[in-house]
């Protein structure tokens, strides 16, 4: 018979504590919930914003999307991350930009994995921070993956239906849907170009996005050299998660 161990039982208590906390709940609520010292419970939560099985705003603490693919039934986080290495730091060499993967998180995307470029200007974000869906180009992906209606809905429900921003996707939608391929030119951030390509898993949803990112006065010039590259990480990164 197995051996219970007290650091996996703690572990999986935590998840199960958050998971039936909808709201979200704090670190020192989750330890008396847990039954264990604050210093204790921070520790393993650290571990776990790490990792993305949780995630924290405004103090609270949810599920995080590492517990979502996690639990797909062929497209798992860690195999994701561990697939995407080689390809991240293929496409940066090839391209002299930086590469990052990014992730759907609720209404946010968030960076799992990056490797920066060589080059002495070079743009790089912080890992495991959520950016905005409806203007990155990782966002893009995620957004246009949606049927039209919930597409609509989206947008309505965070009073964004009338934003420049939600005409840019209605816009680019068809386009986006079409070629796998999503642009940012300095939408976001002055100066920065950022070109996504859409990972999809085993029920062919969009489960990530591979992204070329570096300064629009470079990245643009070269879009039609770039672009094959990424679609072709990304629908490599694809097939390898569907075996």
């Amino acid at each position: 018979m197995p051996k219970p161990h007290p650091t996996v039982d703690r572990v999986v208590t935590i998840l199960e504590a958050v998971a039936g906390e909808p709201g979200g709940i704090s670190v020192s609520a989750l330890a008396r919930r847990v039954g264990v010292p604050k210093s204790t419970a921070h520790t393993l939560v650290q571990g776990l914003l790490s990792t993305d099985f949780l995630e924290e705003q405004s103090g609270l603490l949810s599920l995080g999307p590492g517990i979502d693919l996690l639990a797909s039934a062929r497209g798992g986080y860690l195999k994701l991350r561990r697939l995407a290495d080689e390809e991240l730091a293929a496409l940066a060499a090839d391209t002299d930009e930086t590469v990052h993967m990014s992730i759907r998180s609720g209404d946010s995307v968030i960076i799992i994995a990056q490797v920066e470029s060589t080059q002495p200007i070079r743009y790089s974000v912080a890992l495991h921070e959520p950016r905005p869906l409806l203007t990155t180009s990782s966002g893009k992906l995620f957004l246009a993956d949606l049927e039209l209606p919930e597409l609509e809905r989206f947008l309505a429900e965070r009073g964004e239906s009338t934003s420049p921003a939600a005409d840019i996707i209605r816009n680019q939608r068809d386009d986006i849907r079409d070629k796998g391929i999503a642009r940012n030119i300095e939408e976001s951030v002055a100066g920065v170009c950022t070109i996504g390509a859409a990972v999809r898993g085993a029920t062919d949803a969009v489960v990530a996005a591979l992204v070329v990112a570096g300064p629009a006065v470079r990245v643009v010039p070269k879009l039609d050299q770039v672009e094959p590259k990424l679609r072709d990480a990304a629908d490599r990164l694809s097939a390898r998660l569907k075996r």
